[in-house]
């Protein structure tokens, strides 16, 4: 009974697993203005903006100190945690506004678009976008 209870704990610790990789990529934004790279550091999943289409500062940061940094290699999606079968408690940084939302995720059935819903508050009061997996 042990070792049946042991694989049957072993095979759904490689669904979660196999789930959270999918979201592992490159994935172009739905303005098609830049690219995030997606990625899993201590159980946390983040994304990285690493292709604008056009550079600059990060002009519409709320902190005038932040204002000066590059917007290409800023961190657009942080802290999201994992409960199956979506990320969420994250953040997200609208570059474009230059503000953060709190923020959850999950993939379609294809696993090629990934659902950013970024909000205030409640999940409901807010906005979901598209990002499109990009192919290598």
């Amino acid at each position: 009974m042990k070792k049946i209870f042991s694989l049957l704990l072993l095979l759904t610790l490689n669904q979660v697993l196999f789930a959270q990789k999918d979201f592992i990529g490159k994935w172009l934004s739905p303005s098609k203005k830049g690219i995030v790279e997606t990625y899993v550091q201590d159980n946390k999943l983040f994304g990285k903006l690493i292709w604008v289409k056009t550079e600059r500062k990060d002009i519409y940061n709320k902190e005038e100190a932040l204002r000066n940094r590059d917007v290409k290699g800023l961190i657009m999606l942080s802290d999201f945690t994992w409960e199956n079968p979506q990320w969420i408690n994250g953040k997200i940084y609208d570059p474009e506004g230059g503000s953060t939302y709190s923020s959850k995720m999950w993939l379609s059935d294809d696993k090629q678009t990934m659902n950013v819903r970024g909000y205030i508050g409640f999940s409901l009061l807010g906005r979901t976008e598209k990002f499109t997996r990009v192919q290598k």
